[in-house]
């Protein structure tokens, strides 16, 4: 057992090791993340310096990082949106996978190849990385752009063909095979699931998410989150379809929801982690020693590979409308083979369609695009920034991602709804962060920008655009949760202007310490506010009435034992209670 247990603590020391040092490396020199990932992993996997063996267990877990990058992405996209992309998803999609699945096989025929092995390997060939891309996209921010969202939209259609793909496997096999489920049997089994995962997402998770919410349950959130990820995958997959495409489906479904910033806050760090662990798995996949020993006659086919491809894709990107550096970029993004097609050729394999040797020759040309499309993009950049045609405009994305110099309120009650309608006033942009679910819809009902989320949280922070937001006020009227986001916000955003709702003199002193920029202490201006009313009431001028007002407030009460006025008044007022006191 202790053996056991080591041997786990050895495997997660390189692991994490590797990782991070391949993330720190390969961004230094810029390359992204992914080709530092999937080096590092290749380097230390078993067909290299064997410090880390590609268990499956290891590759299993893995894919569950895509599974999670997919329902990220399917928060932030409405369904409104994807509806808009449906003649680039089945449009430029169906005909991207037909027409290179179809020029492959054709190729391989003519050099030799058996039509039905050729046929796998051509289409196989054909799907692309979605986890390498969509990470490439994220990190280089251009997921929102026209050439991305067209990306993204082929993507999405590989992922729907990998079922019927799967389902033809069995059809070529000549010998006796696995028994399969009847195609009709099948059907149901997808529409069953589809439904079921409907019902989820639509009606169950949001009952769910606001029970929670409404008892402030933050570990049960949490719970629920990962629950909505990992469930949806496993459902969709039960049903013969790709786990990531019920995620994304399940995050598509929950993208209206008023949690959904929250939700991806909670899986965000699960996402990071899961999937660095799937780019290094798929990095111990790679055999480095076969690449370098072929490499004479690996690299042209590969590199003959990506071009055929990517030439493909940048006539029908053309054809469906993207301009020029859009179609390069986005041909040389979805140029590699991706790991799909590992699963394809296993499947063929298993049914005698593809020898041993078809299946390691095909396995060796996808490694090697995966770690060319890295350095593909970079060239395509180049190559992007010298057309005529200027580079696309980022596209319209929700209203939270287009906010500058906005007011983030920490708290939408009585007090930060308040502010709300005085900066409305002023046509001054804010953004709310509340934890009731109540305000929340409230709020969004009346066309304003609020968001649920713990605002102490710094990924629902990051978010709300704190880093480009003119000034945080803090209204919440518990002091310990508001001292919480105060030391949150300054920690991550010391540059950022801070004003926080202070129950008293004694919370506003250690508002000022955590780092306010201002603290203003409720009792003391409801007590300079009823003061102000009944010293004009007794007849005091307005102008001694501000003067005495302004002066609290810059300087607490400090100022009136200063102010001459109340000084006599107080003074006057003690004399005349000790002179009552001494009568008998």
């Amino acid at each position: 057992m202790a053996e056991a247990g080591g041997d786990i603590l050895t495997a997660t020391v390189v692991l994490t090791a590797a990782g991070v040092g391949g993330l720190v490396l390969f961004r230094r020199l810029g390359f992204s993340s992914v080709l530092g990932l999937l080096v590092m992993g290749a380097v230390i996997g078993p067909h290299a310096l064997g410090l880390a063996a590609a268990g499956d267990v290891l590759s299993r877990v893995a894919e569950i990082g895509v599974v999670f990058l997919l329902f990220v992405i399917g928060l932030e996209m409405q369904p409104e949106t994807l509806w808009a992309m449906r003649r680039a998803v089945f449009g430029l999609g169906t005909l991207q996978v037909l027409v290179t699945g179809i020029l492959f096989s054709g190729l391989l025929v003519a050099a030799g190849a058996e039509l039905r092995a050729a046929g796998v390997l051509g289409f196989g060939f054909a799907l692309s990385s979605t986890a390498m891309c969509v990470q490439l996209l994220e990190e280089r921010g251009e997921l929102y752009t026209d050439w991305g969202r067209r990306a993204f939209a082929v993507l999405l259609l590989q992922d729907l063909a990998v079922v019927p793909l799967l389902a033809v496997v069995p059809l070529l096999a000549s010998g006796p095979t696995v028994e399969t489920a009847p195609f009709g049997e099948r059907l149901v089994y997808v529409l069953v699931g589809l439904a079921g995962l409907f019902a989820a997402g639509r009606y169950l998770l949001p009952f769910l998410l606001d029970l929670v919410a409404r008892e402030r349950n933050n570990e049960a959130f949490t719970g629920l989150a990962v629950l909505a990820v990992v469930a949806s995958a496993w459902a969709v997959q039960r049903a013969g379809l790709s786990p990531a495409l019920g995620a994304f489906a399940m995050g598509l479904l929950l993208s209206r929801s008023r949690y959904h910033h929250q939700l991806e806050a909670e899986v965000a760090p699960f996402k990071g982690i899961l999937l660095g662990l799937f780019f290094i798995a798929v990095g111990m996949s790679i055999d480095l020693r076969a690449i370098l020993a072929n490499i004479h006659w690996l690299a042209p086919l590969t590199l003959a590979m990506m071009g055929a491809k990517a030439a493909i894709l940048f006539l029908l990107a053309r054809r469906f409308g993207l301009d020029r550096p859009g179609a390069v970029q986005a041909a040389a993004l979805l140029s590699q083979g991706g790991e799909f097609a590992f699963v394809l050729f296993a499947a063929a394999a298993h049914h005698a369609v593809l020898t041993p040797e078809s299946v390691r020759l095909g396995v060796l040309v996808i490694s090697a695009s995966m770690l060319f499309t890295p350095l593909a993009l970079r060239f395509a950049d180049a190559i992007a920034s010298r057309l005529a045609i200027p580079r696309p405009p980022v596209s319209v994305e929700r209203r939270i991602r287009r906010l500058e110099r906005h007011v983030v309120l920490c708290g939408f009650g009585r007090v930060g709804g308040t502010v709300g309608l005085m900066l409305e006033a002023f046509g001054i942009p804010f953004l709310a962060i509340d934890q009731d679910p109540v305000r929340v819809e409230a709020g969004r009902r009346a066309g304003r920008d609020v968001i649920y989320g713990n605002a102490a949280d710094p990924k629902v922070l990051r978010l709300a655009g704190v880093g480009r937001a003119a000034l945080v006020l803090v209204t919440l009227d518990n002091p310990a949760i508001a001292e919480r986001v105060v030391s949150a916000v300054r920690n991550f955003y010391p540059d950022v202007a801070i004003i926080a709702r202070a129950r008293d003199l004694e919370a506003r002193d250690r508002m000022l310490r955590a780092g306010v920029t201002e603290a203003v202490p409720e009792v003391v201006e409801l007590a300079i506010t009823l003061g102000a009313v009944v010293l004009r009431q007794l007849g005091v001028t307005e102008a001694d009435t501000r003067d005495i007002a302004d002066q609290l407030r810059e300087r607490a009460f400090a100022a009136l034992r200063r102010h001459p006025t109340v000084a006599r008044r107080a003074e006057a007022a003690r004399l005349a209670t000790d002179e009552a006191a001494r009568v008998p």
